[in-house]
Order: C-alpha cells, then sequence, then structure tokens
C-alpha cells in the first residue's frame, strides 16, 4: 500500500476486525476491492482469503502515477480506505519521458522530396534513472504526416542495444510532422511521446532528374573529334525552380560510334551547375546520356553528330611559293618580265626534285611553286637569274616528321 513499480505484481494485506479492532481468525468474509489508474481506467484486482482472518490482494499496475484503491466489506469503505499508492516507471523499460530521438531525418532541409533513399533517425531508449538501455524490446511507435496530411510508411529496426533506426521516404517537399511514442507492454493502445516528440521537419524539394536540363555547345551537331566538348547541367526541382547548390550524383555517359565509353570530366561547381566535359574518340554519332540516381534527365539520352576534324600532328606543308622580286644594277625594281629566272631543288642525296613550276608574273617578279617529297631530310633550294644565284640563295629547308 505504501509503493509500485509498473509492469510488476503488487500486493497488501487485508485483515478483519470486529467493532473491538480484534483481529477475526477465520475468514469467509465479504471484501471487495478496486484499483483506480491515474486516467481513470480500472486495474484488475484478486484478492485471496487465507481462512485465517487475513486476505492477500494482488493487482498489476500497467502505468505510473498514482493509483487510488478502494476496499469494502458489504459496501461499506473499511477504516482509511480509499488509499492512494504511488506507482514508479518501470525500472526495466525505456521511460518515455527520458528517451529521446535524433538523426538527419528530423532536420530541417537534409532531406528532399525527390531523394532515392530514405531519411532516417535514431530512437534512444533511456530509463527512469536516465541511463542508456542496453538491451530492445521496446515499444517505440513512430507516425510521419506529410504536408497532404497522408500518414508515411515507417520501418522502425529494432538494433537490440538500446537503440531503434527509424526509416520514412518522404514523397513531397514541405513540413513533416513526425511523433514518436512509447506505448505501453501491457496495453500497447496506450501511449505516451518521448522527450523531443512531436518534430515538424522541412523537407525540400529537392533535385527532380525529369526537369534536369543539359545545355552547351558539347551537345550541338557539327561538332569536330579534334577538341573537348563541353555543356553544362542545370539542376532543378519538380517546379522547374533552379537548385542553387550542389551535391547531386549526377553521371554523364558518351558512347562513341564503337560502342567505347568517351572519357569524361565533371565538375559540380556548387550552385545547382556541373560543367562536363568530354572527349570525342572519332567522328560520327555519339550518344550523352545524363542521369541522376539511375534517372534520366530531360531529353536524354541525346545524339550528337561529330564531324571529324584536321589534327595538327597529322597534318603537312605540301606546297610551297616563293616570290622572286627583280631590280637592276641600280636597284631599282623592274616593271616588266622576260628574265632568265629559274629555280633547282636537290633532295637530301643530291637528286634533283622535279616539282619546280616558275611563272613570270610580267611585272617584273616571278613566283616560283614547289612541292617536297615526303622524305626526311634537308633539301637545297637555289634561285638564280642568268645561272647567277640570287641574293639569300642557294637556301635549306629541312622536311621532318612527315
Amino acid at each position: 500500500m505504501e509503493r509500485g513499480e509498473q509492469y510488476h505484481p503488487a500486493e497488501f494485506t487485508i485483515e478483519a476486525r470486529n467493532k473491538l479492532g480484534d483481529k477475526i481468525p477465520i475468514g469467509g468474509h465479504n471484501f471487495k476491492a478496486k484499483v483506480i489508474d491515474p486516467f481513470g481506467g480500472e486495474t484488475p484486482i484478486a484478492i485471496n482469503d487465507n481462512g485465517d482472518g487475513t486476505y492477500t490482494a494482488t493487482y498489476f499496475p500497467f502505468l505510473p502515477g498514482d493509483h487510488v484503491i478502494e476496499v469494502k466489506l458489504n459496501d461499506d469503505l473499511i477504516k482509511d480506505s480509499p488509499f492512494k499508492v504511488p506507482i514508479d516507471d518501470s525500472s526495466e523499460t525505456a521511460n518515455s519521458a527520458k528517451s529521446y530521438a535524433e538523426g538527419p531525418g528530423l532536420e530541417d532541409n537534409q532531406n528532399t522530396s525527390s531523394q532515392k533513399t530514405p531519411a532516417t533517425f535514431t530512437i534512444f531508449a533511456v530509463d527512469r534513472d536516465g541511463n542508456p538501455k542496453a538491451s530492445g524490446g521496446d515499444l517505440f511507435d513512430v507516425f510521419v504526416e506529410d504536408p497532404n496530411f497522408d500518414m508515411l510508411p515507417v520501418q522502425i529496426n529494432d538494433n537490440n542495444d538500446g537503440t531503434y533506426t527509424v526509416e520514412y521516404q518522404p514523397k513531397e517537399p514541405g513540413k513533416h510532422h513526425v511523433e514518436v511514442v512509447l506505448r505501453n507492454k501491457e496495453k500497447p493502445l496506450d501511449f505516451e511521446h518521448i522527450k523531443n516528440s512531436p518534430i515538424d521537419v522541412e523537407i525540400k524539394a529537392g533535385t527532380d532528374a525529369a526537369h534536369c536540363i543539359a545545355d552547351g555547345p558539347g551537345l550541338k551537331d557539327g561538332i569536330l573529334d579534334t577538341a573537348p566538348a563541353e555543356f553544362t547541367i542545370f539542376a532543378r526541382d519538380r517546379d522547374d525552380n533552379p537548385i542553387t547548390e550542389g551535391g547531386d550524383p549526377f553521371v554523364v555517359s558518351v558512347v562513341g560510334p564503337d560502342g567505347l565509353q568517351c572519357p569524361v570530366e565533371v565538375v559540380d561547381n556548387q550552385d545547382g551547375t556541373y560543367s562536363v566535359v568530354y572527349h570525342p574518340q572519332g567522328d560520327g554519332p555519339h550518344t550523352v546520356d545524363v542521369t541522376l540516381n539511375d534517372d534520366p534527365i530531360k531529353d536524354c539520352p541525346k545524339t550528337v553528330n561529330i564531324k571529324p576534324g584536321a589534327w595538327a600532328k597529322n597534318c603537312f606543308i605540301e606546297n610551297f611559293t616563293l616570290l622572286v622580286r627583280t631590280r637592276d644594277k641600280r636597284g631599282d625594281e623592274m616593271k616588266e618580265g622576260g628574265q632568265d629566272v629559274k629555280a633547282k631543288i636537290s633532295d637530301p642525296n643530291s637528286q634533283p626534285v622535279e616539282t619546280v613550276k616558275t611563272v613570270d608574273k610580267k611585272d617584273g617578279t616571278y613566283v616560283i611553286e614547289y612541292d617536297l617529297p615526303r622524305a626526311e631530310g634537308r633539301y637545297l633550294i637555289s634561285c638564280t637569274i642568268d645561272d647567277i644565284d640570287i641574293k639569300g640563295s642557294p637556301f635549306e629547308q629541312t622536311v621532318e616528321n612527315v
């Protein structure tokens, strides 16, 4: 009658006495008892007649708090009845007022409505004395209501170490109302909120692959295969609003006409845009695909037709042109042609090169055109008038790496 503990049997003894206060040593009296819990509910109680004038009463308190016990004999209250008995919180189970929850799934703007992975948080079970529990088995429950007042499915995993991992999948941006409760293990319909429940959590709209776009010269037909191709990814939410921060795991794939992957670099600009550079491996149709969490962005994949471009290392000078300007003995420029201007070229083996052509422009100038063979080495070139070398002649020209 002095004190009890939740989930533990509580006993007290009734003694039968006569009007003079003397104990009656025999049983058979019509004692009755009623136990009222803190919420006005009635807790079952059993009375056992011991046959010696004493009666053992036993009840099982499900709730902590003050319980009122009425004991009657033939519908009359016995002395000092009703009694008020404090029932302490269970020392073996989690205490709702001491237990708490934390984690990214309970923090504002840490989760998005478009994310593929659930929002998560952890419940920490704490006993009535403030000690973390090291075992599982407590009946925690979680309710998550989205901005449309729809209840979201919730998964709770008992880690059997006093912690419970909770997952829920946001579908809509906006405020989500999260309630974490501890159910009564004997009366599961009864529950109490834990220490920091309820919690309102703001869910961001997040990046929506179907609304993201990519644009830039690297996605236009006609670019050349000799230079890197560039374009930009623009992250957007489901309402087409630009995302202004980075961190989205965009994946870019570029496949050439031979079916091989082209090298790709993606740079997160931390402002909702992502710079992409890829290196075509040849001409022809290239398939460019951009995905976010395995979902293609808008208008992807797309085909980019790439043209062959001139590759400097494979190009060479095939034809050379010289302009010979004639002057007389006084150094005055001549204004008419007809002079005996010739050009000769010898290859590295001193053999003549036959691809030399001289054109008289009839104005005192002569154009000498020639091709050099594609054999490496030094070529000796001489320009003469009347078989006499002009200034700067002869000179050498080197052919290499052809």
